[in-house]
């Protein structure tokens, strides 16, 4: 055995097992997806139905990339996306958000546990009264994934996105 190939054999008994569990969970979003939900613009007293249609890409083991656009009614369109990184040293995600009116978004803190991944999302500029919210990113590996983001608005806990995308051809 060569000295390169026993430096790699030896750096991967060290490379921790939710290290690689979390890279894998990655690749659960490769591909086109699509889907419906709704979601709540502050400006607006009620949710607006969507239908979103993303594609899903890993441009290296411990990123992700994820791309399109939502359709509310016939003639509002908005491009959402996130672009995730993962750190196996400290095992945390962290990356940004688009999709609010109000620009991109930052994600910090997330970690995964069990098949969903938690951020704290910093909003650019204030949106429902502070800059932040919990956005929750749900894939349990079926084919099948669930992006929602809860914020505080007038002192309660809501849901202002909630979309359940399969996957599919996207349109």
């Amino acid at each position: 055995m060569s000295n390169a190939a026993r430096a790699v054999l030896l750096a991967s008994l060290f490379v921790p097992t939710s290290a690689l569990a979390d890279a894998e969970y990655l690749a659960r979003f490769d591909g086109a997806f699509r889907g419906t939900g709704s979601v709540q613009r502050e400006q607006d007293t009620s949710p607006r139905r969507v239908n979103c249609s993303v594609e899903g890409s890993q441009p290296s083991a411990n990123r992700l990339r994820i791309a399109g656009v939502c359709r509310a009614a016939v003639i509002v369109r908005r491009e959402i996306g996130a672009d995730i990184r993962f750190d196996p040293a400290s095992g945390q995600f962290s990356g940004s958000y688009t999709g609010s009116t109000k620009g991109v978004s930052r994600l910090s803190n997330g970690r995964l546990r069990g098949d969903t991944l938690t951020f704290t999302l910093t909003y650019p500029v204030t949106v429902h009264g502070d800059r932040t919210a919990t956005m929750a990113i749900r894939n349990s590996g079926n084919g099948t994934f669930a992006l929602t983001v809860t914020d505080d608005v007038d002192g309660t806990p809501r849901r202002t996105s909630d979309i359940m995308l399969r996957r599919g051809s996207r349109g």
